[in-house]
């Protein structure tokens, strides 16, 4: 299959994404594989979602996708302001109709999940694709994270985004942040079931603001970590008043 890149919630920052592209240029990457979340919190929807369309071999539907569509009703009050603004963003008369409905065309035709042999791919969890989030605490939750594994047992690895911590959840219902393992993972040297999830390209939430994505070759993950210019994209969600001061900060912090 070759090495394959998997991104995932971008949430519409695009300084964040374009230098992740460029650091995947650097590589010998048969395709880009993105599990969704490309819209919500952050300043350039449109922008991301052009891109995402131009370098990615399949995007799956994440849960900002889904309430754009549909509705945010689960959402907090600031989230749901960002979604309402953002479905405006993508209406917005400023542009072409047929450019909008070529952006909604697209958003509406986002799958929940890919199987590929013995990997799944999903943007939350393998028995709520869109919704579910699956914690480091979790651990602690042993019931929780055996029914999870239980609805990927035709697959031995699910890689999903989402809670935008990287790290790995093995069979035994441990958790192992990517930062602990060095950011390299072999499956060889750890056999057995495996969720793992790919971090967070445009809003990193681990204690490091740095854009995050993997580099899978079927036999080793690798998260890679890129600084960007993250104080650009600050200054353009405080430019917009329906988008939170929170989400500019927690940019900066990593959370």
């Amino acid at each position: 299959m070759g090495l394959i890149a998997l991104i995932s919630d971008i949430h519409a920052n695009t300084e964040a994404l374009s230098v992740v592209l460029e650091d995947i240029e650097k590589h010998n990457v048969k395709a880009i594989y993105c599990l969704g979340d490309v819209i919500g919190y952050g300043p350039n929807p449109r922008e991301c979602i052009e891109l995402i369309q131009k370098r990615a071999e399949f995007t799956l539907c994440g849960n900002h996708e889904e309430a754009v569509l549909f509705n945010a009703e689960d959402f907090n009050p600031k989230a749901r302001r960002a979604i309402d603004w953002t479905r405006e963003r993508l209406n917005s008369a400023e542009y072409d109709k047929d450019k909008n409905f070529q952006l909604w065309d697209f958003l509406g035709e986002l799958r929940k999940k890919v199987r590929e042999d013995n990997v799944l791919y999903v943007h939350a969890s393998p028995r709520q694709p869109t919704r579910e989030y699956v914690l480091p605490k979790d651990v602690k939750d042993p019931a929780k994270l055996e029914s999870i594994f239980k609805d990927f047992e035709e697959c031995e690895i699910c890689f999903v985004g989402h809670t935008h911590i990287p790290g790995v959840f093995t069979a035994d219902f441990q958790f192992h942040y990517s930062k602990t393992l060095d950011n390299h993972y072999s499956l060889k040297s750890h056999p057995g079931k495996k969720l793992i999830n790919i971090g967070s390209v445009g809003q990193p939430r681990d204690g490091d603001n740095r854009a995050c994505y993997v580099l899978f070759d079927q036999e080793t993950i690798e998260w890679r970590r890129i600084t960007y210019d993250f104080k650009s994209t600050m200054t353009k969600i405080r430019a917009v008043e329906d988008l939170a001061d929170y989400l500019a900060v927690r940019l900066e912090e990593g959370r």
